[in-house]
């Protein structure tokens, strides 16, 4: 797939998400004005939408979702086939760029040690593990360093 197509199938994907997470909190605004009204045998102040939906920043959120989901379907377009797995791949954004970000070969290239910082030395493992087998010091009367 075509790197454009993939960006606006995964743009598409990460609006579908939070379409998904505005209608879960106008039905919570729905269930909530139903409590209402049936506790109330007056009609009190029945709970505004603004109660369950902040404009601002629900729409910041929409909005990097939309961005993240073209991005990952940027990132992606050699991998998918079709447009449901681009807009899958938007649909799961976060959690696919957070993952890529988490891999160790991503981890070493964005920290890279420069020339006058050294490589972080790693220890080596004991060749006999920890110096523990099935719980019992290696050599008899030997406590394993800590």
């Amino acid at each position: 797939m075509d790197w454009p197509t993939a960006m606006v199938c995964g743009a598409i994907g990460g609006c579908l998400i939070e379409a998904i997470v505005f209608y879960g909190r106008v039905s919570e605004w729905r269930t909530a004005r139903h409590e209402a009204r049936a506790r109330a045998k007056r009609r009190k102040r029945l709970p505004s939408l603004r109660e369950h939906v902040d404009l601002p920043a629900d729409s910041l959120v929409a909005l990097t979702r939309l961005a993240l989901g073209g991005i990952a379907g940027g990132l992606f377009h050699s991998q998918v086939i079709g447009m449901m797995a681009a807009v899958a791949v938007g649909a799961s954004a976060p959690a696919l760029l957070q993952q890529l970000g988490a891999t160790r070969q991503v981890q070493e290239a964005l920290q890279e040690p420069g020339p006058a910082e050294s490589a972080p030395q790693r220890p080596q493992p004991h060749p006999i593990g920890d110096g523990l087998v099935l719980g019992v010091a290696s050599a008899p009367g030997e406590v394993p360093a800590e």
